[in-house]
């Protein structure tokens, strides 16, 4: 169960993703890690929270642009109360199109600039003109080319991999895949460090240093996450689900998905669930 992300553009005119979403206080650590070959633009409007972009933990709040550069691991937490952000993604067949790669770009992870936060201002009224108005994907096309050429003008170097680092994020990401993979069963560090062909030690490392978790804590929140859904769905018990989800026992169950969710299992069935938190 891979998380990478494949992006089903619909509109061949609008190859962009732009919605709305609140990231809920209750999940104060990174959700599960997850890429994609697109570049995505996260832009803050209320609240503020935790970035974690390919090994840098960003702290934002309200008017800060967090950009994910392509294949880059992320995830987002809120602080305290809930922070809401907007996010644009951009079909690299788009940019490609229009005479840049942003697979070859780097761009700055974050950025504070008032002229940027108009275009996104601007890029926002173009969505919201109504679906049949003459002239709206033009709007919005200028819009998103605009944010680019800001970007690529001010923020944006060409891109220098080194082969150890992307060599890293490769082994990272195949950790996450054989963990969301297999989070029913019992596996250890050693047994994914063999799978993905890397030393246990520098695995741990690593894997730390880009998903901002410990592997032990990336693996049960993954377990907590996939019990969410199995606990509303109603059809198991709670050791159950405990048990389906790779618990080895129904304390640590109730310990970790405490920790993690901020309720206990059966508070959380009770209480008919919540929002599960939003991955950016």
């Amino acid at each position: 169960m891979s998380r990478y992300e494949n992006h089903h553009l619909e509109d061949r005119a609008l190859p962009f993703i732009y919605k709305q979403s609140v990231a809920p206080p209750t999940y104060r650590m990174p959700g599960s890690s997850n890429w994609h070959e697109n570049i995505e633009l996260l832009y803050v409007t209320r609240g503020s929270g935790v970035i974690s972009n390919n090994g840098q933990v960003l702290s934002v709040g309200a008017g800060d642009v967090a950009v994910i550069n392509a294949n880059h691991l992320h995830t987002l937490a809120a602080d305290e109360e809930p922070m809401a952000y907007r996010y644009l993604i951009v079909d690299r067949a788009f940019c490609l199109a229009n005479g840049f790669d942003t697979n070859a770009i780097r761009f700055a992870p974050l950025i504070r600039d008032d002229g940027l936060r108009v275009l996104l201002e601007e890029l926002h009224g173009a969505y919201g003109i109504a679906a049949e108005a003459p002239y709206r994907t033009l709007q919005i096309r200028t819009a998103v080319l605009r944010l680019m050429v800001a970007l690529c003008n001010g923020y944006g170097t060409p891109s220098q991999r080194s082969e150890q680092s992307e060599g890293s994020v490769a082994h990272v990401k195949a950790a996450i895949d054989y963990i969301r993979a297999s989070y029913g069963k019992s596996f250890s560090l050693e047994d994914v460090a063999a799978f993905v062909g890397m030393n246990k030690c520098y695995l741990s490392r690593e894997f730390h240093k880009y998903t901002g978790y410990t592997f032990v804590a990336y693996v049960n929140r993954t377990r907590c996450k996939m019990a969410q859904r199995l606990l509303l769905d109603g059809g198991l018990s709670i050791r159950e689900v405990g048990e389906r989800c790779g618990f080895e026992s129904p304390s640590y169950f109730a310990r970790s998905f405490q920790r993690y969710v901020g309720m206990l299992p059966g508070e959380y069935r009770a209480q008919g669930g919540g929002e599960l938190p939003s991955n950016a």
